[in-house]
């Protein structure tokens, strides 16, 4: 017996429900997930920096050494932490004014121009020192 256009149709709409709840609840705990990571990586962030901030500021009265043992902290740990807190915060990317291509002149006028070269100094390239 061969199954009705109905029944083929309503199986499909069963499987396909099913697999639609499936995909969303996949899709709502992934993204929960990862607003709970984004938000423990930055308290993360801000507790490392607090750790080599408080490092700096005790370095002239305890050492990372001294610290590990006492504290049974690694000392690799420690020194990241401090040696990151020592680091400047680097500022984003510049940006161009100009490309190094573009000097402000027509492309055939800057082709045509020929390099820049200093001059060697002739005291200083070839002379045997006095």
């Amino acid at each position: 017996m061969v199954t009705s256009e109905q029944e083929i149709a309503r199986r499909l709409e069963e499987t396909d429900s099913a697999r639609s709840a499936r995909r969303t609840k996949a899709a709502t705990t992934i993204g929960e997930l990862a607003r709970r990571h984004s938000d423990l990586a930055g308290q993360l962030a801000e507790l490392e920096r607090e750790l080599g901030a408080t490092l700096a500021a005790a370095e002239d009265v305890i050492d990372v050494p001294e610290l590990a043992q006492i504290t049974d902290i690694p000392t690799t740990d420690l020194a990241r932490w401090r040696d990151q807190a020592a680091k400047p915060v680097r500022a984003g990317k510049r940006k161009r004014t100009s490309s190094p291509k573009d000097n402000g002149l027509p492309p055939t006028a800057a082709a045509a121009r020929p390099p820049q070269f200093s001059t060697p100094n002739p005291a200083v390239a070839g002379a045997a020192p006095s």
